[in-house]
């Protein structure tokens, strides 16, 4: 059902699109940018920056009575979201190298980014843990060339790279984040609009996704991804239909 109902919004927001006033599609694009990046920074809960002063941030640059990693953190990912939109415009092709540059802009000024992690690592909570350090380049490698062949429809492609993508947890750190501009990558890439994933359904993200880590499954993270499409479909369509 969301499949079919995702597709008829995908074709009406089309057309709904070419009637818009662009400042108003700017408008509704920074709001955007402000939610996910507020959802991205706060998803593994040691960011304490709220929506608002996001928002603040993202305009002024600096809000001093936040740390310079948490400011970091959200300036950061505005310039790695903006990155992956201008490769898309560009058709330039998200390859091994270019992910570890989205990495590097990911975490710069925080710690050296673009480097695989050197050490194994443990996820708390967690039943499937990341592989052997000395195994994430070759699970990258062939992550990488499968891309293409990946089976599915363009939602159910992007939502297995970006699982598999955070099952190898090739980083020492910012994974989380780097996930989920992949996803939206290859979502915006394909023409669909990006998400975000909200605070509120957080735990229900990470059951899923863990799911696919052991049970090599995708299908509950496509349906939850495939819902939340739908309703910021459903979000936008709204906004535009009301100001036309």
């Amino acid at each position: 059902m969301a499949k079919e109902l995702l597709e008829v919004q995908h074709k009406n927001l089309s057309n709904l699109i070419k009637e818009c006033d662009l400042e108003q599609l700017q408008a509704m694009e920074q709001e955007f940018v402000v939610k996910y990046t507020f959802d991205a920074i706060s998803m593994e809960g040691k960011n304490t920056i709220s929506l608002e002063d996001v928002n603040r941030l993202i305009n002024a640059k600096a809000l001093p009575k936040y740390t310079e990693r948490e400011q970091k953190e959200v300036l950061n990912h505005v310039k790695a979201y903006d990155l992956i939109k201008q490769w898309i415009e560009q058709k330039i092709v998200l390859d091994e190298e270019r992910l570890k540059d989205l990495h590097e802009v990911l975490v710069e000024d925080i710690f050296q980014g673009g480097v695989y992690r050197n050490v194994n690592i443990q996820i708390k909570g967690a039943t499937h843990q990341p592989p052997d350090y000395v195994k994430v380049y070759d699970r990258m490698n062939k992550l990488f060339q499968k891309i293409d062949n990946v089976e599915g429809d363009a939602v159910e492609k992007a939502v297995y790279i970006h699982a598999s993508f955070a099952k190898i947890h090739p980083f020492f750190d910012g994974n989380g984040r780097l996930a989920r501009l992949l996803l939206n990558y290859y979502l915006i890439k394909e023409d669909y609009l990006p998400i975000s994933i909200p605070l509120a359904k957080r735990d229900e993200y990470f059951d899923r996704l863990e799911h696919f880590k052991v049970e090599k499954d995708t299908t509950p993270l496509v349906d939850f991804v495939k819902e939340l499409l739908v309703e910021q479909y459903e979000k936008v369509i709204n906004k535009l239909e009301v100001s036309a």
